[in-house]
């Protein structure tokens, strides 16, 4: 199935489960005229946030990536800064790292990239590296290469936030996304519906 690209429907922010809701309010940002979730300008303590980094890579390149990290859980996290739930969730994602990390790799996977003649990976670099930055996300940090229909594509999924969970094996566990009600009208959330999981899988698959 061939889902439509996140710039051509910019409706989908605002109408697909997946990527909006009408009581969700992204915190002090505001819609530029391209749909993109503007975040406020960082604090000196997030612009000098340790080891911030963001790297283009392809989807193949992510997954191997990910084989490389077996003998940890792996939870990437798919997101877009056209997406107010993915803005809003990502905290809770920086908390999941920061409080599992020596049992747990993380990667955020941001998918702004559609695929388009005028903007390339490299022109979005900035703005992620700045979001990035501002929730002092150490992890490791991607802009997938793919256009974003792709992505969404290889994963099964309409729109994002999404997240992957893959077992110490390097196999994949379980996708989280809000296609349908599963997770009520507010969709998932890391707390209530993938911190469990992880930490079920570090018991049950202990190396």
């Amino acid at each position: 199935m061939r889902f439509v690209s996140w710039t051509s429907r910019v409706l989908l922010v605002l109408t697909a489960v997946g990527c909006g809701s009408a009581t969700v309010e992204p915190v002090a940002s505001t819609p530029s005229s391209k749909g993109v979730v503007e975040q406020s300008e960082p604090t000196a303590s997030e612009a000098t946030a340790p080891n911030v980094q963001v790297d283009i890579k392809s989807w193949e390149e992510i997954q191997a990536w990910v084989a490389g990290q077996r003998g940890k859980v792996v939870v990437l996290d798919v997101w877009s800064t056209y997406c107010v739930p993915c803005v809003k969730e990502f905290p809770q994602f920086v908390q999941l790292h920061n409080s599992f990390q020596a049992d747990v790799a993380c990667a955020s996977v941001n998918i702004d990239y559609y695929g388009g003649d005028v903007e390339q990976p490299e022109g979005i670099q900035p703005q992620v590296l700045k979001f990035l930055t501002s929730k002092q996300a150490s992890m490791q940090n991607f802009i997938s290469s793919d256009p974003d229909e792709d992505i969404l594509n290889h994963i099964n999924t309409a729109a994002p936030p999404v997240a992957i969970v893959y077992g110490r094996d390097g196999k994949l566990h379980t996708i989280f996304n809000n296609d349908k009600d599963t997770y009520g009208p507010e969709g998932f959330n890391y707390e209530d519906d993938i911190v469990p999981v992880v930490k079920s899988l570090l018991v049950s698959e202990q190396p």
